[in-house]
């Protein structure tokens, strides 16, 4: 079955955790999902395959890479008034930025190179701040953005 119901789901739950105590025992598994969070948690290599092409092959860490943005830094701006997000983007690091409801949402490639580089750029030019977290994309984010739909879309 391609499209497991929710009760067959419940029922093989216990399976799951069987193919995971497998996969630490260091056998090669190969299984096939709709569910990212699955593959998420068990699958070494992720192979996205849309309307029977394979598009990518690659580990989670991998198909990140594919993005555009694989990191999100989230600030909580003290306040947000006059801010401007399009003057970030002259940051060499900076590949998105908007400001919404106070909270500025920068993307950037790589996290450790980006976020020192947007808290000095907020920093010298004098825009407080009291919360910073950083996102990494799930695997349905990585999912739309190489098909360009939802699974529910197919």
């Amino acid at each position: 079955m391609s499209r497991p119901s929710v009760s067959i789901r419940k029922a093989a739950m216990p399976s799951f955790e069987n193919l995971e105590a497998l996969k630490k025992r260091g056998k090669t598994l190969i299984y096939t999902t709709h569910y990212m969070e699955e593959a998420e948690r068990l699958c070494d290599r992720i192979v996205i395959i849309d309307h029977g092409k394979m598009i990518a092959n690659d580990t989670l860490q991998g198909l990140h890479k594919l993005l555009p943005v694989t990191n999100v830094i989230a600030i909580d701006l003290d306040p947000a008034d006059g801010f401007k997000p399009e003057k970030m983007l002259a940051l060499p690091e900076v590949k998105s930025c908007e400001l919404r409801d106070g909270t500025l949402r920068v993307g950037v490639h790589d996290l450790s190179r980006g976020a020192p580089g947007v808290l000095r750029w907020l920093a010298e030019n004098a825009h407080s701040y009291h919360h910073v977290s950083s996102e990494q994309p799930d695997l349905e984010t990585v999912f739309l953005t190489l098909t360009g739909r939802s699974l529910r879309d197919s």
